[in-house]
Parts: structure tokens; sequence; C-alpha cells
């Protein structure tokens, strides 16, 4: 390389190493407010005359516009200056100047490396995260629609955020897209082949947002993107959801609210209508709502607060929760605990590797072949028939009961015990058996059913604070 041309390369070089500098600063810290035209000014200056001197291929790196961020600003410099590299052949002096441009620590490990990899890629590896994204141009949207529509969202990818205005008259549809190409610049490429469409007849609104391509290109760099989807609806409107690998939350809605994700979470608040959640792989929380819900899970929580409505909850690998439901509750899980607490209407549970957490008044159904029970309850309730019929296969069951309860006992413990602090009349003649236990307190009432296989069976007596309040 001729020297004057070496001598310019690296006086260009500098201009770059400045401009980055500059715009990370501005990055990180929040300065240089209104600076981003000079800096995109001199980027494209410095593009420019590089291209003049023949240093970079026509049409490898673009210009940058005009309202360009500072970040991209920083993405740009860094790229090109990795680029830069060829031309001045990695010396010693270059390395220098690196290490003020990249960090010490980065040039710290570049030791052997530099002899086996592409000098480019482990720069490209070295900086931040922050700076190696890439963004497209948001999308927006704005419909005229009526409440009493529906939206329905159809991703292969992107997480979904949907929530009410006090308008009952638009659906705003925003669609952000970057992707990280520090670990594979391939991400860009796939990222530009996601394609939205957005459909709008009468009131009803649909979007359908598919990756062009074999699936297996885009699903290997799903790490590397995020999409979100940011729509606001009129609060009585209907919502359709499915995407993959993200979360999708729903906000004061009234309507029906059908939201399916794989690899996701689902979060669902101030719901009015019927609710429909499954992901495969993430938890899913449902607070404040009214109306019948099915919940299901392949391997997460499952958290139920707040609601009016008989529930279905189905999970494989967590565990369930319910607080203060007005309903029928209906919960299963394989792997993991149940907890019931002030839910009226009745509850059927069953866990087959947890223990059971009861605070109710009951009446309450509870399997367990992999822990133990421990129920309490609230008041003395008779209104049903039945207060508990508790299974515990592998551990023991403990009931605590006000004192004044009316109540039947059919209690039974193989491998333990059965005791009890309240008096039980007996009526069956014969001696007492310390692994069954028969009778009625305080004249008899609604059944209490508990079995234990490998633990004991314990009823004890506690204050009703709650009555007396």
């Amino acid at each position: 390389m001729e020297q004057p041309r070496q001598n310019e390369l690296k006086a260009l070089f500098h201009m770059l190493e400045h401009t980055a500098k500059i715009a990370e600063d501005a990055t990180l810290t929040g300065t240089f407010s209104g600076g981003e035209g000079q800096c995109v000014s001199q980027f494209n200056n410095v593009l420019k005359r590089l291209s003049d001197i023949d240093a970079v291929s026509d049409g490898l790196f673009d210009e940058l516009p005009d309202d360009a961020s500072f970040s991209q600003i920083g993405i740009a410099c860094h790229q090109l200056a990795a680029y830069l590299n060829d031309e001045l052949e990695a010396t010693t002096d270059f390395k220098g100047w690196f290490t003020s441009f990249f960090g010490k620590r980065f040039m710290e490990n570049l030791t052997e490396e530099v002899a086996d990899k592409p000098f480019g890629d482990l720069i490209r590896k070295a900086v931040p995260e922050y700076l190696t994204e890439s963004a497209l141009e948001d999308i927006t949207e704005v419909f005229p629609v009526t409440s009493g529509g529906k939206l329905t969202v159809d991703a292969d990818f992107g997480a979904i955020d949907v929530q009410s205005a006090e308008t009952d008259q638009v659906v705003s549809v925003r669609v952000q897209r970057s992707a990280q190409l520090k670990a594979d610049r391939r991400a860009g490429e796939i990222l530009k082949n996601f394609y939205v469409q957005m459909i709008h007849e009468a009131s009803d609104v649909k979007i359908e947002a598919k990756f062009k391509g074999p699936a297996r290109q885009w699903n290997k760099m799903k790490k590397r993107l995020d999409i979100q989807f940011d729509i606001v609806v009129p609060r009585n409107y209907a919502l359709d959801l499915k995407t993959a690998g993200e979360d999708i939350s729903a906000v004061d809605i009234t309507g029906d609210v059908n939201a399916q994700t794989s690899d996701g979470g689902l979060r669902l608040q101030n719901i009015t209508g019927r609710i429909d959640g499954k992901t495969s792989g993430g938890n899913v929380e449902l607070k404040t709502f009214n109306g019948d819900a099915e919940l299901r899970t392949s391997g997460g929580n499952i958290n139920l607060d707040t609601g009016i409505g008989d529930v279905i909850a189905r999970t494989a690998g967590g565990n369930l929760q319910f607080d203060n439901i007005t309903g029928a509750v209906n919960g299963r899980t394989s792997g993991g605990g149940i907890t019931l607490r002030d839910c009226s209407g009745g509850a059927e549970v069953r866990t087959a590797g947890g223990s059971i957490e009861v605070e109710n008044d009951g009446p309450v159904h509870a399997r367990t072949t992999g822990g133990s029970i421990r129920c309490q309850l609230q008041k003395a309730s008779t209104s049903h028939d039945l207060l508990l019929d508790l299974v515990a296969m592998g551990g023991g069951i403990n009931v605590s009961v006000v004192p004044d309860i009316a109540a039947t006992v059919e209690a039974k413990a193989l491998g333990g015990a059965v005791t009890t602090e309240l008096p039980v009349s007996v009526e069956t003649e014969g001696p007492v058996r310390p692994e069954r236990l028969e009778g009625t307190i305080n004249g008899g009432g609604p059944l209490l059913k508990l079995r234990s296989v490998g633990g004991s069976v314990t009823v004890k007596k506690t204050e009703d604070d709650k009555a007396e309040a």
C-alpha cells in the first residue's frame, strides 16, 4: 500500500473512531442531544471519500439517513471500521487504534486468535450488544372501527401486548422489529423477510405476520430477533391472539379472549368475557376477571387471582394457585403444588408431584400422589353436604377446623394414625383403632372424608377469626 493512501485511511479511521465514541457516549448518557445530524453528515462524508479512492466496494455500505439515531450511527461506524482492516493489514500500530476504539479488554483477548479467525469477526463479537442491533422502521397503522368487533393476530413470532383505550372508534397498531447481529449477521436478513399484513373489515382487524422461507431458517434466529406488537383496541372488543416464542398480554378488555403461544407466557388482567389461554412453555397469570376461563401450560405455573366464573387449569410441570375465586375450580398438575385460598363454589384439584394447601370453607375435593395436604376451614359452613374429600398418597393430612363446627368425620390412615383435638362421638361398637376414626362433631353435619396412605391424619381446632370479625 502506498504510504499516502495508508495515511489517509488511518485518518479516516480516526474520524470513524471519534464519531463512534460520540455516538456511544450519547446513547449511554443522553448527552449531545440534537447532534445526530452532524454525526450523520460526518459518516456519510467518510463513506463517500472511501468510495472515491476505491477503499470500499460500491453498494456495500449505505449512507445514513438524516434521522438516524446515535445507536444506528455507532453501528455504522463500527461496521465500516471493521471493513477497513483488510486495507490497513492489521498492523501493530493499527491494533493500538483498535484498543482505544473497542476497549482494552477486547484487545487483551485477541492474542493467538487473530491468526486463526477473521479480524472483522473478532471485532464484531467484541462490541457491545446495543451497538450491533439492527432496527427496521416501525410499522404503524390506525383503523376506524366500532366497539364489539374483533382483533385477530396470527404471527410466526413476536410478543403481543393489547390494551384498551377510552375511545371506541379506532384500533391502533405498532410493530417494532430489530435483530442482534453480533452472533450472526444473517439475523438482519431474516428480519427483513418478516412480512406483516393487516386486513380491516368493518369493525374487525386481522393481522398476519409470517416469515418468508423455510421455518428452519428463522427458527434458528429467534433468539436474536426482537419483534413487538403494541396494539390498542376499544374496551369492548374480542381478541384472538396467536404467536410463538414470546409473551402475550391483554389488559382491560370486555370481550372473549383467546390467547395462544409457545415458549412464552400469558398475562391477562381485568378481562370480562370467556377466557381461553394456552402455552407450551411459560407461566400463565389471570387477575381480576369475570367469565369462565380455561388455562393450560405444559411447562409453567398458573396463577388465578380475584375472579367470578368457573375455571379449569392444567399444567404438566408447574404449580397451581387459586385466590379469591367465586365459581367452580378444577385444577390438575403433574409436577407441582396446589394452593387454594378464599374460593367459593366448590373445588376439585389434583397433583401427582406435590403438596396441596387449602384455606377455604369447602367443598373441596383434593388428591395428591406425591405429597401432603394441609387444609384450614375458614368457617363452619353448612350449605353443602360435603366439606372435604381429601386423599394423600405418600404423605399426611392436617386439617384445622373451628371448634363449633358441626360435621361428620370419616378418616383413615394406612401406615399412620388418626388423631383429633376435637371431641368426636363414635357410635360404632368395638375397640378403637388408631388408623380409623368415624363419628360426629357437635351433632354431625357435612362430611369430612380424609384418607392417607403413607402418613397420618390430624384434625386440629383453630380460631374462627373471620367469623368473629
